[in-house]
């Protein structure tokens, strides 16, 4: 609600909500709250596509009524106020690029984050870009138009949970399209309400996301398996620090099977929703 209440506060927007937690429950509060309310277009996947998926829905349904600027939003994070103004400057000056605003993230403030091609390593200090390091912003809230979809793309589906938007911002590097930051913070989120850190849904969808980017980062064969390897060392020793923290097994088992396309989901309690306005 809080989402939703923020962007209709700050936006004024049409706003396309996919529930992806293919839960009755929750389609019956959604439509019960939002069902006549014209400015909200709600989608009810028959199972959980994973935010890739479900944001790329709703693109598509907003593409088909000719909408040319788009904002994700995830469900648990809000904007703050000017943000419209700040979003319509940054879509004007900029056209064709990735945007992302400084999130305030919990204690923190995100302005991007670094990721280690090999090793998987991802830091939110400045690092200089180089041929192992590259910079990304987390798609808890990506803006965009539509001459960058026609250019870089819909988000890619392969990832399930995490990843999407290393891979995103990785292809819009590839293709020349600039990755803009505005500097003023214009989204509060919670971080991690989606998934619990150490649980098994949230292992294996972190560890499967630094393999799926070993076969997209890397085009030499060579470098993919110098990069598996690497990876697959340094999740192990992370896998059996969270084993012993958590006092589970869930993380490594998570590793051991993360390589596999398994189809795991959340638990009920930790469902998060995906909203594309």
């Amino acid at each position: 609600m809080n989402c939703i209440n923020s962007v209709r506060k700050t936006l004024y927007s049409k706003i396309f909500l996919v529930d992806n937690s293919a839960e009755l429950n929750e389609k019956e509060k959604l439509l019960d709250i939002f069902q006549k309310e014209e400015d909200i277009q709600m989608f009810f996947p028959d199972e959980n596509m994973g935010f890739a998926a479900g944001a790329n829905l709703a693109i598509t349904e907003a593409v088909k009524r000719d909408f040319k600027w788009f904002l994700l939003l995830n469900n648990d994070a809000v904007l703050l106020d000017g943000a419209q103004m700040q979003l319509i400057k940054a879509f004007n000056q900029w056209p064709s690029t990735l945007i992302a605003p400084t999130i305030k993230w919990d204690k923190r403030i995100n302005k991007g984050n670094y990721y280690h091609k090999y090793l998987g390593l991802i830091v939110n200090t400045w690092i200089p870009e180089s041929n192992v390091w590259f910079y990304y912003i987390t798609g808890c809230a990506l803006a965009f138009d539509l001459s960058f979809l026609n250019t870089v793309g819909y988000l890619d589906d392969k990832f399930f949970m995490y990843g999407e938007d290393i891979e995103l911002s990785f292809r819009a590097n590839e293709k020349g399209v600039p990755i803009i930051l505005i500097e003023k913070e214009l989204v509060s989120h919670k971080g991690s309400h989606s998934a619990r850190i150490g649980s098994f849904f949230y292992e294996y969808h972190m560890a499967r996301m630094h393999y799926l980017l070993c076969f997209i980062l890397f085009k030499n064969p060579l470098k993919k398996i110098l990069s598996i390897m690497l990876k697959t060392f340094v999740l192990a020793i992370r896998a059996a620090i969270r084993t012993i923290r958590h006092k589970s097994m869930a993380p490594l088992i998570a590793l051991i099977l993360s390589p596999l396309p398994l189809k795991i989901r959340p638990k009920r309690r930790w469902i998060g929703k995906n909203n594309c306005i």
